[in-house]
């Protein structure tokens, strides 16, 4: 497990047992599945690339630390979207909805605070994505907001997430979660699992 510092107040930490094979493999898959059919194709842009490593991440993903969150990547709006819900016993906690804008993905997260900070990816590289602040609507004074966040394929199949929150101090310490994929229900049925 990778914690760079405790989880800040209110947030949970997730931590790698199953390993999420093949990451690089379906996210071209998703590009492609996206991309309406036909020869002589552009290839996909940088934020296609990055939308599509998060298009990826569907699913539900395990938290180590406690039973009481579980991390879910779902697609909506006929994949144009991507929803990350973190569910607890008592409902939702919070959400991140991710979709492209033109050369970059935007991340609008749903804060239990109330706030709801935009962030935009920065060109990067095939297994990293970082998002930065952009705006932030319905932030009140003593609260803080998310400030980055950033993705990270690991060598074990894991995904790393690294946010930051920025409050009346300034720059939080940062908070890094592994996450680690959920084996779907329905495939270890039909395997006999």
């Amino acid at each position: 497990m990778l914690l760079v510092n405790p989880p800040r107040a209110g947030m949970i930490a997730c931590v790698s047992k199953h390993a999420f094979p093949g990451l690089a493999a379906l996210a071209l898959s998703a590009i492609s599945a996206a991309s309406p059919a036909g020869a002589g194709e552009a290839s996909p842009t940088p934020a296609q690339q990055q939308f599509a490593w998060i298009a990826s991440l569907e699913g539900q993903w395990q938290v180590a630390e406690t039973d009481a969150l579980r991390i879910v990547f779902e697609k909506t709006a006929r994949g144009h979207t991507m929803v990350e819900r973190w569910e607890t016993a008592t409902g939702l906690h919070s959400m991140t909805v991710y979709h492209l804008d033109g050369d970059r993905v935007i991340a609008t997260h749903y804060c239990p605070q109330g706030n709801q900070p935009r962030l935009a990816s920065l060109p990067g590289q095939a297994d990293r994505i970082a998002f930065r602040f952009l705006d932030v609507t319905d932030f009140d004074e003593g609260e803080s907001h998310t400030f980055t966040i950033d993705y990270a394929a690991r060598a074990d199949g894991s995904v790393e997430r690294t946010e930051v929150y920025r409050g009346a101090e300034g720059l939080e310490a940062p908070s890094t979660l592994t996450l680690s994929r959920i084996a779907d229900a329905t495939s270890d049925e039909a395997s006999g699992g």
